[in-house]
């Protein structure tokens, strides 16, 4: 995305296991709007007040808050700041702090302590776009109840599929990730495997929401267009216009490549029908927003067609175990 166990110890071992994969938030499937939520993606009961209209508004002042004070990169990153992964396409890049609070199940959250920072390149420069919160859960417990009122969404990371993922044709890389899962879990016996997490955009008005698993505008402003030419575009039109980005295409494929363990052939077929496609929606931003929009959505779609043709069903299916579940 891609985008997450915030404790110090767990981020030294996750940050090796997951930035080797560069998983980030949006190096995902071609999106699937999902049917009715499962157990595990329900929002867990919460004694939401009444009048929670009044009281959101109030939590989303403190996470603003919290997150001006990193609005500058450089501040941020000499605070301590790090990378976590690549940048996502409609998301940005992830930064965490090994000091950062560790929520897990039934933990309030701090509203003035996001342990994510999310930064997004626009005009050459970091610019920081949203935060988020993340919490470790078990197998079977519901999302946090986090905000106040039913408007957060909620996404969820299944770290015991990601290892099985990443090792799947990779039995040496077994043993390495079994300490981890000892290191981690099994000796303070938490088996929190999994991960919720929720963004918070805070930088500009997100047209999916503030809660939103992506900003489909953010390609624009990356590309210096209109902020109106996203109006209304679908999520396929959005990604399309993300490949024409510096490092589109790279960015698109990004963990896919490692955790799917691609052959330099499928790359070659993957980066060079990217890249083809890519040029062309850049020449077609020169001619106006029907005329962008329309190639941007085309050239997505042939970049899913791709997709499904040179993936084998076995490693779509690892690349599947190690996205997240739930909104999307």
């Amino acid at each position: 995305m891609r985008d997450f166990f915030w404790g110090r110890a767990p981020v030294r071992i996750l940050s090796l296991l997951i930035c080797a994969a560069a998983l980030v938030a949006c190096t995902r499937e071609p999106v699937v709007v999902p049917g009715e939520p499962t157990a595990e993606q329900r929002v867990a009961p919460r004694p939401d007040p009444v009048d929670w209209r009044r009281v959101l508004p109030r939590q989303l002042e403190l996470v603003r808050r919290a997150a001006g004070q990193w609005r500058d990169f450089e501040r941020a990153q000499s605070a301590g700041w790090k990378a976590f992964g690549g940048e996502g396409p409609l998301t940005g890049q992830y930064y965490y702090h090994p000091d950062g609070p560790d929520y897990v199940s039934g933990d309030t959250l701090d509203f003035s302590r996001p342990n994510s920072l999310i930064y997004a390149a626009i005009d050459g420069q970091r610019i920081l776009v949203g935060v988020a919160f993340a919490v470790r859960i078990a197998a079977g417990d519901a999302v946090p109840p986090g905000f106040a009122g039913p408007q957060d969404i909620w996404h969820v990371h299944d770290f015991l599929g990601a290892i099985d993922a990443v090792t799947a044709d990779r039995p040496f890389r077994r043993p390495v990730a079994n300490r981890w899962l000892q290191d981690v879990f099994v000796s303070r016996g938490d088996a929190r495997y999994r991960l919720a997490m929720v963004h918070v955009w805070t930088r500009f008005d997100n047209p999916d929401g503030v809660f939103a698993g992506h900003d489909r505008s953010l390609p624009y402003r990356q590309l210096g267009l209109p902020v109106t030419w996203s109006d209304g575009v679908s999520l396929e039109t959005a990604r399309g216009v993300a490949i024409a980005t510096q490092g589109g295409c790279d960015n698109t494929l990004g963990g896919h490549a490692w955790i799917a363990n691609l052959s330099r052939e499928q790359m070659r077929l993957l980066g060079t029908g990217c890249r083809r496609s890519a040029g062309r929606v850049r020449a077609a931003a020169t001619r106006g927003k029907a005329v962008l929009n329309r190639a941007a959505r085309i050239a997505w779609l042939e970049y899913q067609a791709a997709y499904h043709m040179v993936l084998t069903p076995d490693q779509k299916g690892r690349i599947a175990a190690m996205i997240e579940h739930g909104h999307d």
